[in-house]
């Protein structure tokens, strides 16, 4: 099959990919350089963690996700990256390995997509469902994402051989006489995983803004203010990050190939322009997800397989959701009442708890105990919504005075 005229072997380059491929190339080196840099730390930090620790539990299951989603951006930015060679040559040399490497990387490059709304699914199910996959569930979904993406990388060098990875614009790419491969093989699925990464953030952020203001009511008045102060700061906007930078790097590009489709005469400086962006997607994913979820992903330990809201760095403290329980003691002998405060935050099944006015002398004969307990948790056991409860609990007791305080915790 002869390849059209744009299809063609492009040499001399003209003056605006010899500029403009300079920042996508630049770039795509950025972006390479970042992912490859955090992916070779992981990996040494899973051996490690493996091997020394001997730690056999599963591991995160978000932290495996950006694992996987910085192999794809390397592998993306590896496509934009090897305009450096066209550079060289002064020429789009159509034919050569080069130019059948760099479309692959570039259709390869889906991952980055698949995994970005992975991240999304997962968190989605984690914040807003409280489930949690299984091992082999998981680990069986990630291997189907990347089985999904070599097989649209693949089918079509196997329809068209090669002619299938040509001079697209710019740089190589899938041959412009192929617009339904283009469109099925590549951007319809970069246009769901945009789409639904969006909408799947959208609920989680509503959905943590309700909980915050829900949680924010049912705490007494003297100390509403504050904490609902601290809880809407766990409804940040900082949550549509994700998907905005995303679509923000990929979404030019995308229309810009959807434009060519249609009929329309794209330059090459927009490619140019557009290119540059979807190339800055490697060393964004690293600095999004090194600051945002920093606890996971520079753990000195093994991370739990916590994967909710309490990995996100930029909600603070307010965003969980736990028990606060407040103790009261009255001492009878002396007529002098205290205060003790257990402030319980539940992560799991582990908790922390602080008291707070214990006298360090000896507890007296006497002492009535009153104990109010603030459920938090805006699920129950069995997944249906329910309402913040508030349990008041009286007992008494004696003790003998010479009992000390580290009796009485049952030290």
């Amino acid at each position: 099959m002869a390849l059209s005229k744009q299809s063609q072997r492009l040499s001399p380059l003209p003056p605006v990919l010899s500029h403009g491929l300079i920042a996508v190339s630049t770039l795509g080196l950025l972006s390479f350089c970042c992912s490859a840099s955090l992916f070779l730390y992981l990996t040494y930090r899973l051996i490690v963690w493996r091997t020394k620790t001997g730690s056999q539990a599963p591991t995160n299951q978000f932290l495996f996700l950006i694992y996987n989603l910085l192999f794809a951006d390397i592998q993306q930015s590896l496509g934009f990256l090897l305009n450096i060679s066209a550079l060289q040559k002064d020429a789009i040399d159509v034919g050569s390995s080069d130019c059948w490497a760099q479309g692959w990387f570039i259709s390869t490059g889906l991952a980055n997509s698949v995994f970005i709304l992975a991240i999304a699914v997962h968190t989605f199910m984690s914040v807003v469902r409280q489930y949690r996959m299984p091992s082999w569930a998981f680990y069986s979904w990630v291997c189907v994402c990347w089985l999904f993406v070599y097989v649209m990388a693949i089918i079509g060098p196997l329809l068209y051989k090669d002619t299938f990875y040509v001079r697209a614009a710019a740089w190589c790419w899938v041959n412009e006489d192929y617009q339904k491969e283009r469109l099925w093989l590549h951007y319809m699925w970069v246009f769901v995983a945009m789409f639904s990464t969006f909408i799947l953030y959208i609920m989680i952020f509503i959905y943590v803004q309700r909980n915050s203001l829900r949680n924010a009511q049912a705490l007494p008045s003297s100390s509403r203010t504050s904490t609902t102060q601290s809880l809407a700061h766990g409804a940040t906007p900082m949550m549509l990050l994700y998907p905005f930078i995303y679509t923000l790097c990929t979404a030019p590009l995308a229309a810009g190939r959807i434009a060519s489709m249609a009929g329309r005469d794209i330059s090459l400086a927009y490619f140019c322009v557009a290119g540059s962006m979807i190339a800055c997607n490697g060393w964004l994913d690293v600095l999004l997800y090194a600051t945002t979820r920093r606890a996971i992903v520079f753990s000195e330990a093994p991370p739990s397989e916590e994967t909710g809201l309490e990995t996100f760095a930029f909600l603070g403290k307010g965003h969980e959701m736990g028990n606060v329980t407040t103790i009261q003691a009255t001492s009878q002998a002396h007529g002098r009442s205290s205060s003790r405060t257990v402030r319980k935050e539940l992560s799991r099944n582990e908790s922390t708890e602080n008291l707070y006015g214990m006298a360090l002398g000896h507890i007296e004969i006497k002492e009535s105990v009153k104990v109010t307990v603030e459920d938090f948790t805006s699920r129950s056991g069995s997944g249906s919504r329910s309402e913040p409860r508030r349990t008041p609990l009286a007992r008494s007791g004696s003790w003998d005075e010479r009992n000390s305080v580290k009796s009485m915790l049952g030290h």
